[in-house]
């Protein structure tokens, strides 16, 4: 697996050429979506008992995949934030691959872990968390979704000594709520109570007061976590 030969090579130079010319296209091509059908058709079988290669297979993605998917660097693509598409950062993701890096922990990653701590730091710093804040970056959303409220969970039950290590916990979050929100209180075997969103999807403090003081004392007593919704995908703001 380690060894270099005249195949690996040549893909190496391939694969830099390529990537060094997706970075340097402006605009970025939008690329579209395309069917089941017409990529089975376009790209055929790719997993086979012998293998296609690595020159087929970045032909493929070159040829076929990659004008399937659209480009999150295109400046008309205004509906998610799933990657950081500027020049540098893109550059850098092509570092880090290549640097077969793993940050799990201190003993094998102390660089990477200073660095992502270092930006952690900046972050707890711009919305005033206190020195002690700490974290973990994650792939996306929908995981620091999931992270943050087994957080949550996690310190409502520390600091109950124990009484509620058995208790299934309460989640109140807003209509307006990522559907990863729901997707998490499920994954975690927890309940979740929706708040009504006004006519511009804000949940305001009086309906959330509301909400509250409708659950039962038993209810209120599980809840470890009010899920507060800065913008809303649905909607795109």
């Amino acid at each position: 697996m380690h060894e270099r030969d005249a195949a690996i090579e040549a893909l190496t130079d391939a694969i830099v050429a390529y990537s060094v010319d997706r970075v340097r296209l402006y605009p970025p091509p939008l690329d579209r979506s395309y069917s089941l059908a017409e990529l089975t058709a376009a790209a055929g079988q790719t997993i086979t008992p012998e293998g296609i290669g690595g020159m087929r297979a970045l032909q493929i993605f070159a040829d076929v995949l990659a004008p399937a998917t659209i480009s999150t660097d295109h400046s008309k693509f205004l509906s998610f934030v799933p990657a950081a598409p500027t020049e540098a950062a893109i550059l850098f993701d092509l570092v880090v691959g290549a640097s077969s890096i793993y940050a799990g922990s201190w003993m094998e990653g102390a660089g990477a872990v200073f660095a992502e701590n270092q930006a952690l730091r900046w972050i707890a710093d711009l919305v005033g968390l206190p020195a002690e804040a700490g974290g973990v970056f994650v792939s996306g959303g929908t995981n620091g979704n999931l992270s943050a409220l087994i957080a949550a969970r996690f310190d409502w039950r520390h600091r109950s000594d124990g009484r509620n290590d058995r208790v299934r916990g309460l989640v109140v979050a807003s209509t307006g709520a990522h559907s990863s929100i729901a997707q998490a209180t499920r994954a975690m075997d927890a309940d979740i109570v929706k708040v009504a969103a006004d006519e511009r999807g804000r949940m305001s403090g009086d309906a959330l007061v509301a909400r509250l003081d409708s659950l039962s004392a038993d209810d209120r007593s599980r809840l470890f976590a009010i899920v507060a919704t800065s913008g809303t995908t649905n909607a795109g703001t």
